[in-house]
Parts: structure tokens; C-alpha cells; sequence
């Protein structure tokens, strides 16, 4: 028989270790179990922001095509952005090639003062129109603004191949919208080649029309 002593170091019983040894399994587990959770939700939020966003395109693409059947291709751009972005301040600009200007067409809650024309590069939508690429306000907060410009959120060019046909201006955003979202932009982006697609086809069919 082995003789325990003071100073010996007393031996872990088994159990002991089973237990602590299943500890830290179970701790392991539930840090696994909460990192493929964690993984999963950010998963099934990407898929349900994409079913969202398809779901507002295929609305708007099925608008479009009932409007250039009817003639109201302007309007039904005025109608997505108010419905699927949240504006109800909205003109669009058609570009005159004879003098290079934009000149406005429709609106809808835009001020008198504000529907004049530009030529490229003046104001933000100068911009826009001359470099072919849409502009978002808060994208650049200190680019400067002509004075009908100050509630300007967005413009947006409609182009085809990389000629710009003309320019939708978005002001001031629906009090309940801090801003432009993801799927927002999304939209916007569809409108500016099928939006532009819609306008000069209806421009084709009026011209076709003409005696």
C-alpha cells in the first residue's frame, strides 16, 4: 500500500476529468452551433433582399411595357419612383441635340422655378448627363449645386449603349425614408436602360405616328 504524504500532489480522479474534458465539448459545440446560425440568418437575409428587389423589377419592368403601349412612359417612371423608391418630387429631362441641352418633358411635385434646361456639365445633373454615370447626393454631400438643385437627392441618366438620352431628377425623399437603400439603387439602376429603352421607343412610335 502506497503511503500518502503532505506534500504529494493528489491524483485527478477520473470523473473528474470526463466532466471537465465534456465541459469544454459542450462549450465548443454551442460557439460551432451559434457561428452556422449566425452564418444561416446572414443567408437567408441576402436571399430574402433579392427576392425583394426581383420582385420590384419585375413590377417595374411589366409597368414599362404596359406604358409604352399606352403612351405613358414618363408617368410610369414618375409612378415606380414614387412606389418602389419613395419620392413624390420627380422631373425628367430629355436631351435636345440640336443646342445640347436637357429640357424637361414631365414632372411630378416639382416648383415652376426649378423645371429649366441645362446644358452638360452644369449642376449636378450637368455632371451626370456629361460623364453618362448617375450622381447621388450623399455620395457627394460638397459637390456643388445650382440654387434649383438644393433639394436634390438623385439624378439619374437614362442611356443607351453610352449615348444619354435624357435625366431623371429625384428631390426631396418621402418623410418616412432617411435615404436611399441598396434595393433603391438597384431600381434606379434598372431605370437607366430600361427606362431610357421605354422613352426613345415611345419617342419612335409618336415620331412613326407623325403624318
Amino acid at each position: 500500500m502506497k503511503t500518502m504524504t503532505g506534500t504529494e500532489e493528489k491524483e485527478p480522479r477520473p470523473h473528474a476529468r470526463v466532466q471537465e474534458g465534456s465541459a469544454h465539448g459542450t462549450r465548443g459545440l454551442t460557439f460551432d452551433a451559434l457561428r452556422v446560425r449566425a452564418q444561416q440568418l446572414s443567408l437567408r437575409e441576402q436571399l430574402e433582399h433579392q427576392h425583394s428587389l426581383l420582385a420590384r423589377l419585375n413590377a417595374a419592368s411589366g409597368w414599362l411595357i404596359q406604358a409604352v403601349e399606352q403612351g405613358q412612359v414618363f408617368e410610369t417612371i414618375g409612378e415606380i419612383i414614387g412606389n418602389l423608391v419613395g419620392s413624390e418630387e420627380v422631373a425628367i429631362f430629355q436631351h435636345r441635340t440640336t443646342d445640347q441641352v436637357f429640357f424637361p418633358v414631365w414632372s411630378v411635385g416639382v416648383k415652376e422655378e426649378i423645371l429649366r434646361q441645362f446644358a452638360l456639365g452644369e449642376g449636378l445633373m450637368g455632371r451626370a448627363a456629361h460623364k453618362g454615370a448617375s450622381q447621388f447626393r450623399d455620395r457627394r454631400p460638397a459637390a456643388p449645386l445650382q440654387d434649383y438643385e438644393k433639394n436634390l437627392t438623385a439624378c439619374v441618366v437614362l442611356k443607351l449603349d453610352k449615348e444619354v438620352i435624357g435625366v431623371v431628377a429625384i428631390f426631396r425623399l418621402l418623410p418616412q425614408k432617411a435615404g436611399l437603400e441598396w434595393e433603391d439603387c438597384e431600381v434606379l439602376k434598372f431605370l437607366e436602360t430600361y427606362g431610357a429603352a421605354a422613352v426613345q421607343l415611345q419617342s419612335l412610335q409618336k415620331s412613326s405616328m407623325q403624318p
